[in-house]
């Protein structure tokens, strides 16, 4: 019987699995695609703080974030500047290399990285955790479950399944230079979402990553935008077919039971407003394993000890996933006129200078706050109340 079974090899499970060998345990992670970072479903935007869980050398970053363009549905735009954003520097991370980086260092700390190894059962009894892998049997004292949006899982453990998701869509293709991070809105461009374009440079050739984050049929919203004349003047090449996911924006009712915790995109951990999700999936890793090592020295792992992983990622996140639902609750209200007004009032200098004062990339519960205190969109935002 092996300490600790991973389930799924993103950067949820890989940093776990460092983390846990690293103390010393026999962890053996389980990844069932055969290549660790393919495919590649993220757009990889990040900010340093990640380097508060790994290293990120600079031949793993696409480009640098300097400016974000928020663009109405009738065509008006913001601009902010990222370059004094909070102090922060942001970038397009290459997510295959990071990934294929975390399994290196997974390995080095010990632990067995299984790809082309597909997890098709897990069961969980008081004395073990007995996983069925390809064939094979699996017995484990403690279980991780870092498998993505795979809820099956999750639902037979009685976890229950994320409080919202939503599809996501995106490619990438060749395309002209261009500076900073473009966000479109509107009801019929990406209802209930928006559309992104993140420039990046690969293999020195400019790049775009466009993708869209929508209820409904995410691919056919990311194909109507990609005709449309403005964009398609940009592209260099015909674009292949979008990449598709679900998005959780909520946690699982419960992301631990006797023996297994739920890490990442699989304990339905992104943020809410952006879908965003490196940097939950290590934060969530490193308490989880944290919880671990504590329930390994104490010799148990009933509820009542794996409870205190649920209160860890609640005291680190519990207001920010709170507020930043509210406010997704309330701009999924707005018309397009709305946003049009909501977009060009934040061009305002005030507004600009309380985001260049409160705004930060992996927490958005100040910036929030803050918004919802001037006049203007504070007015906007609450005529969605009583809708």
């Amino acid at each position: 019987m092996i300490d600790v079974a991973i389930v799924g090899g993103g950067p949820a499970g890989l940093l776990s699995a460092s983390l846990i060998a690293e103390a010393g345990l026999e962890v053996l992670l389980l990844e069932d695609h055969d290549d660790i970072g393919a495919p590649t479903h993220c757009t990889g935007i990040a900010s340093l703080e990640i380097a508060e869980f790994v290293k990120i050398p600079d031949e793993m970053i696409l480009g640098g974030v300097t400016r974000a363009r928020l663009v109405a549905p009738g065509g008006g735009h913001t601009d902010t500047r990222w370059d004094g954003f909070g102090k922060e520097r942001l970038f397009v991370l290459d997510r295959a290399a990071f990934d294929r980086s975390l399994a290196e260092r997974a390995t080095r700390s010990g632990a067995s990285v299984l790809t082309g190894s597909r997890v098709d059962d897990i069961e969980v009894t008081r004395e073990r955790v007995t996983l069925h892998a390809s064939g094979r049997q699996i017995e484990a004292r403690a279980c991780v479950l870092a498998c993505g949006v795979s809820y099956a899982f999750q639902r037979r453990l009685g976890l229950g399944l994320p409080g919202q998701l939503i599809h996501t869509a995106q490619v990438e293709v060749d395309a002209d230079p261009s500076e900073g991070v473009e966000i479109y809105f509107g009801r019929s461009t990406a209802p209930d979402g928006f559309v992104w374009a993140v420039p990046i440079v690969r293999e020195r050739r400019p790049r775009l990553k466009l993708g869209v984050m929508a209820r409904g049929n995410a691919a056919e919203h990311l194909r109507a935008f990609l005709q449309r004349p403005d964009v398609r003047a940009r592209l260099h090449e015909e674009p292949g077919d979008p990449i598709r996911r679900l998005l959780p924006l909520k946690p699982l009712p419960r992301t631990y039971t006797e023996r297994l915790l739920a890490v990442g995109d699989a304990g339905g951990f992104t943020k809410p407003t952006t879908g965003g999700g490196i940097f939950y999936s290590l934060l969530t890793a490193s308490l989880a394993a944290e919880t671990l090592l504590e329930a390994f020295q104490a010799g148990r792992f009933d509820e009542a000890i794996l409870a205190g992983y649920e209160r860890a990622w609640n005291d680190r996140l519990g207001q920010e996933l709170r507020v930043a639902d509210w406010l997704r609750g309330r701009l999924t209200r707005l018309t397009d006129v709305e946003i049009d007004r909501l977009i060009a009032a934040a061009a305002s200098n005030d507004v600009q200078a309380l985001v260049q004062r409160t705004a930060r990339f992996n927490w958005h519960r100040d910036v929030i706050v803050a918004l919802l205190r001037q006049p203007t969109i504070g007015a906007l935002l609450a005529r969605s109340l009583f809708r």
